[in-house]
């Protein structure tokens, strides 16, 4: 009961973190090997991302249930991670990239994207990690979820 009760509050208030509009395709990013990449590589999938931060304890521990997702997504639908060194309490880009290094073989299916200049987090107004985002296949943001979801609600969230 309490799960149907979250994800009714959830689905009634996730509107209303959405930014109507607000593409996010153009933001500089790059990937662990300090590629440049922007979303636009995404345009006609639908997106899920997940901001995170090294230090977040239940950031960590929602990584294996984003691994597991990222294997069963199919070719529509793209599931990303989002870092944001040197911004709100996050390791540098060495140092976080160093230290991923550690954990990177835990989760072979989990793409991570680096926001070093902040770009995504404030253009998203994320205030806090874990943060959800769901992007529509043109690039605009359509939901923006604060706080954990466990594999249910992502997939939920994702297919509606």
């Amino acid at each position: 009961m309490k799960k149907i009760i979250s994800l009714l509050i959830m689905m009634l208030s996730l509107n209303s973190y959405a930014q109507e509009n607000s593409h996010l395709g153009h933001i500089p990013l790059k990937d662990l090997n300090q590629n440049q990449i922007t979303l636009d590589k995404y345009q006609g999938k639908k997106i899920y991302i997940k901001a995170w931060a090294s230090w977040c304890s239940i950031c960590l521990a929602g990584l294996a249930e984003i691994e597991e997702i990222s294997q069963k997504a199919n070719n529509d639908i793209e599931i990303i991670t989002i870092v944001s060194p040197g911004h709100k309490g996050e390791k540098t880009t060495n140092q976080f990239i160093e230290w991923y290094k550690g954990i990177e073989s835990d989760y072979p299916n989990i793409t991570v994207l680096l926001d070093e200049q902040g770009d995504f987090i404030k253009q998203t107004e994320i205030r806090g990690y874990p943060h959800n985002l769901l992007l529509d296949s043109s690039l605009n943001l359509k939901k923006s979820i604060p706080g954990h979801l466990n594999s249910e609600q992502i997939l939920h969230s994702i297919t509606n």
